[in-house]
């Protein structure tokens, strides 16, 4: 008796939720798929072409399009005033994201590689 009872609670929940998946299974065929190098890259340049005060700074990502090609593109369209390479200096760039922040403007302080984001004090 409590088998058939499950049954038939499980079997009504399942049929309430099915319709629901069956809709989700539709729009996943439609998702663009992209890689993370090339969403970070659209990230920065809707941010950028989106509000004059944003700019990016970091080592190599410039001339040299990022050490991981993440800024590939952008000093051709935003020019040296936004896209400005650095010297290899992480405590220095940092501080001067930090002062320029202080001041008004929205610096994207890019780091080669995390770890070297931990020298900074």
């Amino acid at each position: 008796m409590f088998a058939i009872a499950r049954q038939r609670i499980l079997g009504q929940s399942f049929q309430k939720i099915q319709p629901t998946m069956s809709v989700l299974r539709s729009y996943s065929s439609a998702a663009k798929h992209i890689t993370v190098r090339e969403a970070l890259n659209s990230t920065l340049d809707e941010e950028i072409s989106a509000d004059p005060k944003v700019f990016l700074m970091g080592e190599e990502v410039g001339e040299y399009q990022g050490a991981y090609k993440i800024t590939k593109g952008l000093l051709e369209k935003y020019g040296p005033e936004r896209v400005l390479d650095t010297p290899i200096t992480e405590a220095g760039f940092t501080g001067i994201g930090v002062g320029v922040a202080y001041y008004g403007l929205k610096p994207v302080v890019e780091f080669m590689t995390f770890n070297f984001s931990m020298q900074v004090r």
